[in-house]
């Protein structure tokens, strides 16, 4: 679960510090960078499994060729960024299995990861490219987690989110020698690895595979689950062959293997009917003769339909239905959108499963309430009006040296607000008047003025009752 990500130099992230709760919404119009937000996240996933470079092409709008990697970098008229620079606060998993099947335990379960990479510009024959510049990965003391993590939580999920403890961090800068990273064990017996960074083509925390540094290998398991869901017609229809995998995919693939798995289709059923009154029953048919999985939907009426005869809409809340029931599929969820494909009338419908399949901060952690967290962009009031405001963060744009910069501010009166003021950081509280002027923004779900009216008055309403 990540709980803060600080980034400065990367896109339109000049400096920018962003607190997550279980849901968290960033909010605003187009192109004042809530997707790259979700690229940092998904950068630091990248550099947790693959090469530098490699992670780097992955990022969107970035192409396949390395002559846009300086696009990475912040860049204004005057100034272009040599350095970015990432620093994520995370729980993670008590327990960790490596590459080998094998299981161990984290010496401490909420963990600071930072990392920064300097841009090489071209030279000669060099293209340019991108070199590891400093990593550590440390951690968060007990005594000061609750006043880090910020939100409201129980008793009981604290003491099951935050285990262990620890007196020297995992991977640190050497003082003493310019361009290494040391590794410690976690047990303090053992001398510390010393490794030059120099020519790394890739992260330290990459190269952990095995229980030997648990905690490490927590933290990089912990940034490998991250996902950004973008789901896809063609994929949510495909049925599986028997061979599949049976966890559904970032596209939206398996989900009749994940269902088969998952043996939940009441429980779905349940979720769908919310959207569509009329569904009875979602199931998987399997050919034995062909080795297919099939998902079908029944209605009360007795009539069946395929996954590919359904709407986008129908089979996106599907899709999220399923994953909201595996316990398997934790970590950080991004979404854009998630309004797409949905009926105005049913965005209710949707804000809610959303809600529904993050952790409950009333209950301890478990395979019925698994540490997962979801984060969504948007710029429909629709969305906006159904979210608390302590589930919102509003994503602005601030103009600099003939650049657009982008903004993370939370609302007055909650607790990013705090957080924020504690920080000492140069970004505000925005006022509830900053949401009516963006809810003011032309919407082609409210064609009319009476219709942004209610929009607006139903949000006071609900922005006065969260605060009373």
């Amino acid at each position: 679960m990540l709980t803060r990500l600080r980034v400065k130099g990367f896109k339109s992230l000049e400096d920018v510090e962003v607190r997550f709760g279980p849901l968290t919404c960033i909010a605003g119009v187009n192109g004042v960078g809530k997707s790259n937000l979700f690229d940092a996240i998904l950068f630091l996933k990248y550099l947790a499994d693959a090469p530098i470079i490699e992670a780097a092409t992955q990022i969107r709008n970035s192409g396949r060729q390395r002559v846009n990697i300086s696009s990475l970098f912040t860049k204004t008229a005057t100034h272009q960024a040599e350095l970015m620079e990432f620093e994520a606060d995370f729980l993670v998993d008590k327990t960790v299995v490596d590459d080998f099947g094998r299981e161990a335990k984290a010496k401490v379960t909420y963990l600071r990861y930072k990392l920064a990479l300097k841009y090489i510009p071209a030279s000669g024959t060099s293209p340019e490219g991108i070199e590891l510049a400093s990593e550590s990965l440390g951690f968060i003391q007990k005594g000061e987690a609750r006043r880090e993590l910020g939100f409201e939580m129980s008793k009981d999920f604290f003491n099951s989110a935050y285990y262990g403890t620890s007196k020297n961090d995992f991977i640190y800068m050497d003082d003493n020698a310019v361009g290494v990273v040391k590794i410690r064990q976690d047990q303090t017996a053992g001398q510390p690895i010393s490794i030059p960074i120099a020519k790394a083509g890739r992260t330290v925390l990459s190269n952990i595979n095995t229980i030997d540094r648990p905690t490490a290998l927590a933290a990089r398991r912990e940034m490998q689950s991250w996902v950004l869901l973008q789901l896809e017609s063609s994929s949510l229809r495909k049925p599986d062959d028997f061979s599949a995998a049976s966890t559904v995919s970032a596209a939206g693939e398996h989900l009749p293997a994940a269902l088969d798995r998952l043996k939940k289709n009441e429980e779905i059923a349940s979720q769908l009917s919310n959207l569509l009154p009329d569904v009875a029953n979602v199931f998987v048919d399997i050919d034995e003769k062909r080795q297919l999985k099939t998902l079908l939907l029944e209605t009360t009426s007795g009539i069946r339909h395929e996954a590919r005869s359904l709407s986008d809409g129908t089979l996106r809340f599907l899709a999220l239905s399923i994953i909201g029931a595996d316990p398997a599929f934790g970590g950080v969820i991004c979404l854009e959108e998630p309004e797409n494909g949905i009926h105005p009338a049913r965005i209710p419908a949707i804000v809610e499963l959303l809600r529904q399949m993050v952790v409950d901060l009333d209950s301890q952690i478990s395979p019925d309430n698994p540490l997962r967290q979801i984060i969504i962009n948007t710029h429909s009031p629709l969305v906006i009006q159904r979210l608390q405001t302590e589930e919102v963060i509003v994503s602005q744009v601030s103009r600099r040296d003939g650049a657009s910069l982008s903004t993370f501010s939370p609302l007055i009166g909650t607790w990013r607000e705090k957080m924020t003021n504690e920080s000492g950081g140069n970004v505000h509280a925005v006022a509830f008047g900053a949401l009516l002027a963006y809810l003011a923004e032309d919407d082609p779900n409210e064609k009319t003025v009476i219709g942004k009216a209610n929009v607006m008055q139903e949000f006071r309403h609900q922005f006065d009752l969260q605060l009373n």
